[in-house]
């Protein structure tokens, strides 16, 4: 993988398998914060497809994960037992009847979220269980777990951005009150037409990086964890994948 084929390919397994070339059914590695962003979005992308309940599930993901204050351990012990009870059922609509109640005893999902009970096939359930679970696990995940068709080559360079190019950390002084607090509102709100407004923000404060400004401008696409605007959130120097 180069950057020429990064920038072009549709193969999104190649790219994650680029960023996170250890990753094996055997893997430990800890879960970035980006992996459960990305999974979420090609969730959202599948939207129509999943049960009611891995539907709930996600939402769940996004309440837990989606922001950038911490969640309380209970709740996310809660969500991450009933995540694992997805891959571990047949994904027949009594099994799925039975864990969607659990979400709702729990007050963890509506009974309108979890109101569509529908069976699939053995082979469709695999992919759309780990799917809604993968958001939970603490590891990194085993992509190809996932079918092809779930996964998004446009997706991942919204979210893990570009691993051949390594921004340094925003300058003290691009950080104004009002690009953080366009950023902040962008973040919670995910209005991301606002980021045209941002871009001119930050260039106004004197950002110089084009790859930033560039992206925000780039018309639609945009998700939660979109790289350029992690990049503005971020607190300390890191990679942004």
């Amino acid at each position: 993988m180069d950057e020429a084929t990064w920038r072009t390919t549709d193969d999104a397994l190649a790219m994650l398998a680029h960023l996170f070339p250890g990753d094996s059914l055997g893997s430990v590695e800890p879960q970035p914060r980006q992996s459960r962003l990305y999974l979420i979005a090609c969730a959202r992308r599948s939207w129509d497809r999943l049960p009611g309940v891995c539907r709930a599930m996600v939402k769940l993901a996004e309440r837990v994960y989606g922001g950038r204050a911490a969640n309380d351990r209970e709740t996310r012990a809660e969500s991450y037992s009933l995540a694992e009870s997805l891959v571990h059922c047949r994904g027949d609509a009594e099994d799925l009847r039975a864990i969607a109640r659990e979400l709702v005893a729990r007050e963890l999902a509506t009974v309108e979220e979890v109101r569509e009970v529908k069976a699939v096939s053995a082979d469709e359930w695999v992919g759309f269980a780990h799917l809604a679970f993968y958001p939970f696990d603490h590891i990194q995940p085993y992509f190809p777990r996932l079918p092809r068709d779930i996964h998004s080559a446009e997706l991942v360079r919204e979210v893990f951005g570009n691993p051949f190019r390594k921004l340094e950390p925003m300058r003290p002084e691009w950080r104004t009150d009002n690009v953080m607090a366009l950023a902040k509102g962008i973040d919670a709100e995910q209005d991301y037409q606002a980021l045209l407004v941002l871009a001119d923000a930050l260039q106004d404060a004197g950002c110089d990086e084009r790859e930033v400004l560039d992206h925000f401008r780039g018309g639609r696409g945009h998700v939660r964890g979109c790289w350029a605007l992690e990049w503005v959130l971020a607190h300390s120097p890191r990679r942004l994948f």
